[in-house]
């Protein structure tokens, strides 16, 4: 197995320089340094006399927490410190802040995260991860090469005797002896670590320990034990670990204790150590810059380098991360998962959103879970959503073949990235996340399961993909799924979970489908893709300016799709504001991303100016707001047959007449009792001559 020991700091350099907003989370006189390969901080203690050293918070990768020695911000010194020459990247230490609500419902005792069948209030049968159907593929906590699934739960204190979870024990270290015994370099950590003490001092039965016991129960309680709940990867080892305050020099400090112990797993091949694979984050900084943050951000690709991903909640306030910022889940790693919160409707719960930064939703509202003194709890927030995402890393691994499991030794890295895929591409599609996250669905733990299959676990002589066109508007049937494999189609056998035999299948309404491709050999590999439904383009109105030029409005909405506008049907925009300069009758044409299109019409009349020839006639009309009746006073300059005709403010035609006037003065009086309460035209026309009046009726 390669040991590869190596940080990757993710455009450091540009986001160093970006332009950010107010760094308001900052200790202003705190500093998180990381020193270049071979360099002392002692020198640059010596050479800058206002800074002292406090905590290292990382050997293998040198990084310091300094401070000021007369604990005062000096504006100018992180400008010092990152132009110093020894220096590799420097930052302000940031106060954070724990990722969770006050329970909305305290004695919720159904688990409709994992198995929602409707019954609940305010709930809707089907928005859950689809959790047992993914347990009757596998529920284990052991891989098939026997290793034993860890999650480490980045939080505060952990009730380490709570009976549904199987926290993690450091075998290779004796308790109490103050040696480093498995040589990982943490002297007596056996049942974790607690950054603040420097000990495994985390144990608690208090509520310092609720938070902590509840995310660690959502990722991996226990199941079919008979006791409490079952977690997403059930009774996985939980590696409990302290960060023990609310500043980021901790959180640096903590990341760096998961990164050493599955480092000692790599390179003594399983015998110390622990099988990490995820970390969870149920914390963080609200409006958080990764500028401000690059250690902290570039700890999720050093700790992906060796094969570890993680999972990291975003804010519980409706904010747009890809604008606001928010840390961690603004960090640019490849190895972060980041994600909001859904309830038990399927639609978002209060949270942070962003189409490039947000991943996936979970379920966050009233999640019950482990809690300390052997209870259980209902707790909401995105603290609550994390922990199933990280608990479905877990369960990914524990269900892996062999032949995976034996590339992530060789490349750690990248397999890692190839679960987090599976993930990612089994993510259900919803109408509330649509645009709001990278992939527009919620976690289903059972589609992410099934994408496990697309591994070539029997080392099959052949390559199986998918094109896909997806449906175009609310309620067809016109999707598509077209199998790719290496070769002539004619020399394999396919199997649609529909139970089509053809490499194609068109004309599909939404849903996941599964293919199986077999050769003419035997070996057989299998693919999933999903056609999922389209929110419908809803018109809510379009409405006419009067002036120079008329100006047609349009507000319309497709749930939180993005909609183009067009008049003539070839060129979009995204205004949806046109200004034309003649009355007449105009098809607007609404599109969605997809490209389903909508039309319709609107008419323009006069509004109450003569045509360029001079009209012959004139009028006014009363009383105006008007009940039942209107009446027009007219002057004519000649006899002869007029066209009256009552229209709304679309311009939409109502009623018209064809009546006999004489020149000279003439009333005429038209009904309106058929009209509700409103504005309307009323216009008088003869061959190109007309005038048009606006009304109210009002009764």
């Amino acid at each position: 197995m390669k040991n590869v020991l190596f940080l990757l700091v993710l455009c450091s350099t540009l986001m160093l320089n970006a332009q950010v907003g107010e760094d308001e989370h900052a200790i202003a006189h705190q500093y998180i340094v990381m020193m270049k390969p071979g360099q002392d901080v002692m020198q640059l203690i010596n050479e800058e006399p206002l800074l002292q050293t406090s905590k290292c918070l990382s050997k293998r990768m040198n990084i310091w927490l300094l401070q000021t020695i007369d604990g005062q911000a000096h504006t100018q010194l992180l400008d010092k410190l990152r132009s110093n020459k020894q220096v590799k990247l420097a930052q302000h230490n940031h106060s954070i802040e724990q990722r969770s609500l006050v329970p909305n419902d305290p004695y919720f005792n159904v688990q409709w995260d994992m198995m929602n069948d409707g019954t609940m209030t305010a709930a809707i049968a089907g928005a859950d991860i689809q959790a047992t159907d993914a347990w009757a593929i596998n529920h284990d906590n052991v891989t098939a090469n026997g290793d034993t699934v860890v999650i480490a739960i980045i939080d505060a204190k952990f009730d380490l005797s709570q009976e549904d979870i199987n926290y993690f024990v450091n075998r290779n270290e004796i308790a109490g002896n103050g040696i480093d015994d498995d040589g990982n370099g943490y002297i007596d950590d056996v049942r974790g670590w607690s950054v603040g003490s420097n000990t495994d001092a985390i144990d608690a039965t208090n509520s310092s320990a609720n938070h902590s016991t509840h995310t660690a129960g959502i990722a991996a309680a226990i199941g079919e034990n008979g006791k409490g709940i079952a977690g997403v990867c059930w009774g996985a080892k939980v590696m409990a670990v302290d960060y023990s305050s609310t500043q980021e020099a901790n959180v640096v400090a903590a990341y760096d204790y998961v990164r050493e112990i599955r480092l000692l797993h790599n390179a003594t091949l399983g015998a110390k150590g622990a099988f990490v694979v995820a970390t969870n984050s149920s914390f963080g900084v609200n409006n958080g810059m990764p500028a401000n943050f690059p250690i902290w951000c570039a700890m999720y690709d050093s700790m992906g380098a060796v094969g570890i991903l993680s999972s990291g909640a975003t804010s519980n306030s409706n904010i747009n991360v890809d604008e606001f910022g928010d840390i961690p889940t603004a960090c640019p790693s490849k190895w972060l998962m980041t994600v909001n919160s859904t309830n038990r409707e399927d639609g978002k719960h209060p949270s942070g959103y962003g189409k490039t930064t947000i991943d996936l939703g979970a379920p966050g509202q009233g999640v019950y879970s482990t809690y300390p003194n052997n209870i259980y709890q209902a707790l909401t927030g995105t603290s609550m959503a994390t922990p199933h995402v990280t608990g479905a890393v877990g369960m990914l691994y524990a269900a892996a073949c062999n032949s995976l499991l034996d590339a992530y030794e060789e490349q750690p890295d990248s397999i890692a990235l190839l679960i987090k895929q599976y993930i990612l591409d089994g993510t259900e599609w919803l109408p509330g996340l649509n645009n709001l996250t990278v992939t527009g669905g919620r976690l289903n733990l059972y589609r992410a399961m099934e994408n496990l299959s697309r591994y070539n676990c029997d080392s099959c002589n052949f390559t199986v993909s998918i094109d896909k066109l997806d449906i175009v508007c609310r309620g067809d049937s016109n999707g598509a799924l077209m199998v790719n494999v290496s070769g002539s189609p004619s020399n394999y056998t396919f199997l649609w979970s529909n139970g089509s035999t053809n490499p194609e299948l068109l004309n599909q309404a939404p849903g996941f489908y599964t293919v199986g491709v077999m050769d003419n050999t035997g070996c057989q590999r299998t693919w999933t893709a999903e056609l999922h439904e389209v929110d419908s383009i809803r018109v809510n109105t379009i409405t006419v300016l009067n002036g120079n030029p008329y100006n047609i409005v349009v507000s319309a909405s497709a749930g939180n799709a993005k909609l183009e506008y067009s008049l003539d049907g070839a060129t979009y925009q995204s205004n949806a504001l046109f200004a034309v300069s003649e009355p007449g009758t105009y098809t607007v044409y609404i599109k969605t991303e997809t490209g389903c299109v909508l039309q319709r019409e609107v008419s323009i009349v006069a509004t109450g100016i003569a045509d360029a020839g001079n009209a012959k006639f004139s009028y006014s009309l009363y009383p105006n707001p008007a009940s039942d009746v209107l009446n027009l006073n007219l002057e004519l300059q000649q006899q002869g047959l007029y066209n009256i005709s009552l229209s709304n403010v679309l311009g939409q035609q109502l009623a018209a007449q064809q009546v006999q006037l004489n020149a000279g003065i003439a009333t005429h009086q038209l009904a309106t009792d058929m009209l509700s309460n409103g504005a309307y035209y009323v216009t008088i026309s003869q061959g190109s001559h007309s005038i048009s009046r606006k009304f109210v009726v009002a009764r």
